[in-house]
């Protein structure tokens, strides 16, 4: 009885062609659900770690300690303006839309925001 002997390139070929990549279906993750009217925002990345959920109706806020300068990720489900306030009494603004999110911002804007306030910049 003779036995086959594959090569290893043969091998290689065929589990690429039998065996689907890890993810490559797989739709990018959206973000988890934040209530109309709201936005949602993490301390880190990947909507992880500790939360706040900001209104329209709330107005202009600071954002709380945990989140001053370093929000990692939010999901956006009104008009806002984010602020970050520089020490020369000058400001940069980012006008954020319902259905916009990040679950990269640390890096970012998330690293300097001082502050949301409703409507556009």
């Amino acid at each position: 009885m003779k036995l086959r002997s594959w090569s290893c390139t043969a091998v290689l070929s065929l589990t690429a062609l039998l065996v689907p990549a890890s993810g490559a279906a797989a739709a990018p993750a959206g973000p988890p659900p934040c209530s109309g009217g709201s936005i949602c925002f993490w301390s880190k990345e990947g909507f992880s770690g500790d939360t706040w959920e900001w209104t329209a109706n709330s107005g202009y806020r600071d954002m709380p300690p945990n989140l001053h300068d370093h929000v990692g990720s939010f999901n956006a489900n009104t008009p806002a303006c984010f602020i970050d306030y520089h020490g020369d009494g000058t400001a940069e603004r980012r006008t954020v839309n319902p259905g916009d999110w990040r679950s990269r911002y640390l890096g970012d804007f998330g690293g300097r925001i001082d502050a949301v306030a409703p409507g556009g910049c």
